[in-house]
């Protein structure tokens, strides 16, 4: 056996016997469980549960989101576009896939939000 298969397995069943002889040193050792009440009920600061936990939360923010992270990844996918042809002479190829790349993105980002009109200003 290899040194380092013979070190893993050493380490391995040393955690396993670690892990195991803690758990029973604990259910021996360890003070006995008392059962209460409060073990079933809804713990919340020492205050009493009211009303409902499902409440209809607004979904717009999230969309918003979506497109905040849509329009940052597209300004650094254009800077990384820009430094990696800083060097072509022939600059015009470059711009127009940058400019198509752009006007696909914004066309995606629109139809994104053309369901939250409300929302946008």
């Amino acid at each position: 056996m290899q040194a380092g298969v013979a070190t893993f397995i050493v380490f391995a069943v040393v955690a396993v016997v670690f892990g195991g002889a803690s758990l029973l040193l604990n259910r021996q050792l360890g003070a006995k469980r008392r059962r209460s009440y409060l073990e079933t009920t809804t713990y919340e600061c020492g205050e009493e549960a009211e009303g409902e936990a499902q409440i209809d939360f607004p979904t717009q923010h999230y969309t918003f989101a979506i497109v905040f992270v849509a329009v940052d990844v597209l300004g650094f996918l254009l800077a990384l576009w820009a430094l990696t042809f800083r060097s072509v002479n022939a600059a015009l190829v470059p711009v127009l896939v940058a400019a198509a790349f752009t006007a696909l993105a914004m066309t995606g980002i629109y139809y994104a939000l053309s369901g939250e009109k409300r929302w946008v200003v």
